[in-house]
């Protein structure tokens, strides 16, 4: 059936509904049940039903449009944690077969972050906002809040008042990471951590700090390193740690880029991942097993993040209450390498 042929009228006998309700129901109308809305939106999509856009951003006041904020770092950097591709990707295929689009809103470093939603939100150019890089205090959210404006955090706060969330469990990933390494020898492991004013680097320190705790180990604060994340930092972190006395045996980085820069290092310093020290790495790509030799991860996908985040933010312009929308999952541990320690390590 060609897409001129399908009309209101053709889902309204397709479906049985009234042409009120598919019409509410393709408009996201709160006053319909969330299982017809997804009934009729079903059935346009089993038709070839095509809307005119147009006419329906006029009669409901929506823009249709979906925004996610992602930070820019220095665009001659080199690779880093802010490309997030994999994480729009998974937005885009959550919003298939709806009428959002989605835009990409970029906050630059020197920028009030604040001040960069406002032109969204307050001229209602976008409908609903995906955030990143969120911190405990995070004034974005606490403005979003405030006007009442849909949104969903990749990432929590420590904000009393609720809000829609997704996020991987960082302060768990870091637990067992170091549990983990200490249960294979280790003693001195560095962390190479994101920016500390983050709100999941601060979840990282935590989950490190009570697995040392929970061994009788006590923490040394020279091994905890904070950064961008480039490969560059990962290079510059280790050779500034391999000069510690005693140096680290262990290195956990919270992504793929900084334990491909770690690597770099290693190999400047003569280094064999798994024989000098080892690498456990955050993934969110599984690159990590292309790297020579393959490192032990804990993998989080940004592609499924991103799914989530869409289907959250979805949910939360669809009416539902804020404390129904927070989701926290755990990482998978992929073991690649025994990352015991070796006789000869420090």
């Amino acid at each position: 059936m060609s897409d001129s042929k399908v009309t209101l009228k053709t889902l309204m006998r397709h479906t049985g509904l009234s042409l009120g309700t598919v019409s509410r129901a393709l408009q996201d109308g709160p006053e319909v049940r969330r299982e017809t809305r997804e009934l009729v939106k079903a059935a346009a999509r089993e038709l070839g039903y095509t809307p005119n856009l147009a006419g329906v951003k006029l009669r409901t006041g929506k823009t249709y449009t979906l925004s996610i904020v992602l930070p820019v770092e220095n665009a001659e950097q080199d690779f880093s944690d802010s490309g997030f591709m994999a994480l729009v990707s998974g937005l885009h295929a959550a919003l298939a077969g709806t009428f959002y689009s989605l835009v990409v809103q970029p906050e630059l470093p020197d920028e009030d972050p604040v001040a960069g939603l406002r032109k969204l939100v307050e001229a209602r150019r976008v409908d609903g906002l995906v955030l990143t890089q969120t911190r405990p205090q995070d004034e974005r959210i606490r403005y979003l809040l405030a006007q009442d404006f849909p949104f969903v955090s990749y990432g929590r706060s420590e904000l009393a008042q609720a809000h829609p969330w997704y996020d991987t469990d960082h302060e768990d990933m870091a637990y067992r990471a170091t549990r983990r390494l200490i249960a294979r020898g280790h003693r001195r492991i560095a962390m190479l951590n994101p920016p500390a004013e983050l709100m999941y680097s601060q979840h990282r320190d935590r989950g490190h700090r009570r697995a040392l705790q929970e061994a009788g180990l006590a923490q040394d604060p020279a091994l905890t390193r904070h950064s961008g994340l480039s490969a560059s930092d990962g290079r510059r972190l280790v050779l500034e740690l391999a000069r510690l006395e005693p140096r680290p045996t262990a290195f956990v980085c919270a992504n793929e880029y900084g334990a491909l820069g770690a690597l770099s290092a290693f190999a400047e310093l003569g280094w064999q991942a798994g024989r000098e020290a080892v690498v456990v790495a955050t993934d969110d790509s599984n690159v990590s097993a292309f790297f020579v030799p393959p490192l032990s991860t804990y993998y989080a996908s940004l592609h499924g993040a991103g799914r989530q985040l869409g289907q959250l933010l979805l949910r939360r312009l669809d009416g539902e209450p804020l404390e129904q929308l927070r989701l926290l999952e755990q990482a998978e541990l992929i073991e690649r390498q025994s990352d015991a320690l070796q006789e000869g390590q420090a």
